[in-house]
């Protein structure tokens, strides 16, 4: 019987290993990253990517003055909240556009 448990323990905890490690990368498959550009119609535009928060919630770009693209797993209108509370901006000096559809669309 002590046979038995020896063989079998180690098959047993390789294939827990195995199943965790497939279901992390399963996870990370499933993450929706959304393709953001933001506009700040603010005089003078603040560097957003200077801003630790905002700087954390995406891989940012700058496009130009006030003008910038990132790829976030936020979605447009929490990042516009973000941006809004973050920078003390009214929702008027905020322009945040969804990239992503129109880019999945262009590909097909």
């Amino acid at each position: 019987m002590a046979n038995v448990f020896r063989i079998l323990g180690p098959i047993l905890v390789i294939g827990l290993i195995l199943l965790i490690v497939k279901q992390s990368k399963k996870t990370e498959a499933e993450i929706v990253e959304y393709d953001l550009i933001v506009s700040i119609k603010v005089e003078p535009a603040p560097n957003i990517i200077q801003h630790a928060k905002i700087k954390e919630a995406a891989t940012w770009e700058v496009y130009g003055k006030g003008v910038f693209r990132g790829k976030s797993v936020l979605k447009k209108d929490e990042m516009k909240a973000l941006l809004k509370k973050e920078l003390c901006l009214t929702e008027e000096n905020i322009i945040v556009v969804d990239a992503t559809d129109s880019f999945i669309k262009s590909k097909t």
